[in-house]
């Protein structure tokens, strides 16, 4: 956790493709940067891992290993559909993000960002993950979505058990305790409507064009996602602090964090590596070809520090300007909100280092708090004094 970059750079190296054995299955690591955008991008490899549990379970199982069970009727989601019916659920939350839309959450943002700030501790430590981007992420998903204000404390509980907990039991009961609550949901907007996205896509299903574990498997999907803002708010906050120049840079400059956050969600991305997918036909790459039928995991981490797309990639630079990163995945499932996590984020590093432009960091000499899992690359506590 503390330096997976080093780790991925040697599979990098070694080939476009290796095998490794993650929950007892076989899978192919890709981590070349043109390898992991052109599979993004096409239609060789799938995400509906319910449809195709038998095909997997025969080709890919190289020993039994105790892994978590989800609920099937909790992974109806665009996220883990392909073809016709991505396109057709996706499709019902493609507007969600306008301009008008958008210019209207960052004066909201704006306004939330500095209202926290005004309740954050100054000089004495602070874990700006719990008191400030959590909240961040979860207010303006919660607010945008329509959840209680009460339920909304235990949210990033159940999603970072789900997601980075190495504990079978922690991950199926955050999965499950997030699956009642969209069930719940349902429930509540059938019974009090309101102005909100999840009462919008409650009038979709009315209308017949969803099932009941699609709308509830997005209302779970948009739960999931809308907290993502909190890993690169937290990793911002991180990188920024260990490269004081280029922050002292940044505030000296002006309004640079924009392009600040691009370089961010390049250099220490949300995603170390994608959920599996499974190949439907072979997937040719420089050398090998991966026959169909196998699983493969992509690593946006690995790809955004390829040396052939981002010359010096393990160096943080404010200046670069990384287009094409892979901070928010690319192709079809390229990432809904990712204009939104972009205000978020953008807004959340600004604001703080302008109020605060002497913050350090509390333990600057340790290895940071990441917290653990596959996947993500997720602070768990990140303790700073304000000053």
């Amino acid at each position: 956790m503390t330096d997976p970059y080093r780790i991925l750079a040697r599979f990098r190296e070694q080939a476009p493709a290796v095998a490794v054995e993650h929950t007892g299955y076989r899978m192919w690591l890709v981590t070349r940067y043109e390898d992991v955008r052109r599979i993004l991008a096409g239609t060789s490899v799938i995400r509906d891992f319910v449809a195709n549990q038998h095909r997997i379970n025969t080709n890919s199982r190289v020993r039994p290993v105790s892994q978590a069970h989800l609920v099937d009727a909790s992974r109806r989601s665009f996220f883990e559909r392909d073809g016709a019916d991505h396109r057709r659920l996706r499709g019902f939350v493609n507007d969600v993000f306008t301009p008008d839309r958008l210019a209207q959450l960052r004066v909201e943002v704006e306004q939330l960002v500095e209202r926290l700030l005004d309740t954050l501790p100054v000089g004495e430590p602070v874990d700006l993950m719990t008191a400030y981007a959590y909240p961040i992420a979860m207010t303006v998903i919660g607010d945008l979505a329509g959840v209680p204000s009460q339920p909304r404390k235990n949210i990033p509980v159940w999603i970072c058990e789900m997601i980075t907990s190495p504990v079978i039991s922690e991950i199926e009961h955050g999965a499950n305790q997030l699956h009642a609550f969209s069930v719940e949901m349902a429930a509540l907007k059938r019974a009090e409507p309101g102005q909100d996205l999840f009462t919008d896509l409650l009038q979709v299903r009315e209308r017949e064009l969803m099932t009941e574990d699609e709308l509830t498997s997005i209302y779970l999907l948009f739960l999931v996602a809308g907290t993502e803002a909190a890993s690169a708010i937290g990793n911002g906050l991180l990188t920024l602090l260990r490269h004081r120049d280029q922050l002292d840079e940044l505030l000296a400059t002006g309004d640079s964090f924009a392009d600040a956050v691009e370089e961010i969600l390049r250099f220490e991305s949300p995603f170390r590596l994608m959920g599996p997918r499974l190949s439907t036909r072979p997937v040719a790459l420089d050398g090998p070809t991966i026959p169909a039928g196998e699983l493969i995991l992509l690593s946006p981490g690995a790809a955004n520090h390829d040396p052939l797309r981002f010359p010096n990639p393990d160096e943080f630079d404010v200046r670069r300007r990384p287009s094409g990163h892979l901070g928010f995945g690319h192709g079809p499932h390229h990432c809904l909100g990712y204009a939104l996590g972009r205000l978020e984020t953008t807004t959340a590093l600004r604001q703080l280092f302008r109020r605060y432009p002497n913050t350090e960091l509390v333990h600057s000499q340790r290895p940071a708090d990441w917290r653990p899992g596959k996947f993500m690359r997720r602070l768990n506590t990140l303790a700073v004094i304000l000053r």
